[in-house]
């Protein structure tokens, strides 16, 4: 991997959900409690930015061209040229002190996001499936910070976080059905390690885990080894995504949440996006079916 490189100058507070869309060559991520969704083209450099009326996890490309995100308990379409969002599922079981916080489209183009308990003391966090109907099915909970998800290029294995525990989950997925099976601890982050936050899975079948807390990417293999780690200019490293022409870059986020003054100063660039050229190119993004 080379040497990170700053392409968003951001004071983002928890810089989160970066993901590719290769059908606009765009980065797109947010600011989960700055309440902003940005987008970077890659081809012309234009940056565009929208403010959410509310906490915002992620976003997620649909098949026709539009983009939804996670807000804190509902998924909303976002109307690029005039900014405002129309609600297109409710979760209305979800917990009052809960919000989402990250998600992705599996292969099969259904929908999967994690929630969590806002203050990160209660395991009302939970992991849905939204099908392309827009049925909604709940496929785990017990979590206090459900993060990830992410899935290998085939479908059939599912990578989930509990954050607070340092702890990544692998579960057998069938693509067919949605169905998910044989839960077992694929990676334990040690006291002092950091926390794992967002994962991608790359065409290797490799997981890279962004480590908040901890200052750095780690690559972890399909036996859950650690394979390498790299070091970002701030310590508060939260989602990781594959994108590029060639899926060959590896795109960033970071935040200052919680920051001290001092450890800001030292690290001026938290809250920024960066890239990273990689030598083992991600796996194509999927686009939510909904019809």
């Amino acid at each position: 991997m080379s040497e990170p490189k700053c392409i968003w100058q951001a004071e983002a507070e928890l810089g989160e959900g970066v993901r590719y869309d290769p059908a606009t060559n765009e980065i797109w991520w947010v600011d989960i409690l700055g309440q902003k969704i940005f987008c970077l083209n890659l081809a012309t450099g234009r940056k565009e930015t929208w403010q959410t009326p509310e906490t915002v996890g992620c976003t997620v490309a649909h098949g026709n061209g539009d983009v939804l995100a996670l807000f804190r308990r509902s998924i909303v379409r976002l109307d690029r040229p005039t900014g405002n969002f129309e609600t297109v599922v409710e979760f209305p079981q979800e917990p009052a002190q809960n919000r989402f916080n990250d998600g992705v489209v599996a292969p099969d183009g259904s929908l999967w996001v994690c929630s969590m308990d806002f203050d990160f003391t209660e395991p009302t966090g939970c992991l849905y499936r939204v099908a392309p109907d827009l049925s909604v099915e709940k496929k785990d909970d017990g979590y206090i910070v459900a993060n990830g998800p992410a899935f290998s290029g085939d479908g059939r294995t599912m990578y989930v976080n509990e954050t607070m525990k340092g702890e990544i989950y692998r579960f057998d997925h069938d693509p067919q059905t949605g169905a998910l099976a044989s839960k077992t601890l694929f990676v334990k982050f040690n006291e002092g390690d950091g926390l794992p936050d967002g994962i991608c899975v790359d065409a290797e079948g490799d997981l890279w885990a962004a480590v908040v807390t901890g200052g750095c990417v780690r690559r972890f293999g399909t036996d859950g080894a650690l394979r390498e780690e790299i070091a970002l200019p701030s310590p508060i490293v939260t989602s990781v995504g594959f994108g590029g022409a060639g899926l060959d870059e590896l795109y960033v986020t970071t935040g200052r949440i919680l920051m001290e003054p001092d450890v800001l100063a030292a690290h001026p660039l938290s809250g920024s996006l960066f890239a990273l050229s990689g030598k083992s190119p991600g796996t194509a993004p999927a686009v939510f079916r909904h019809h």
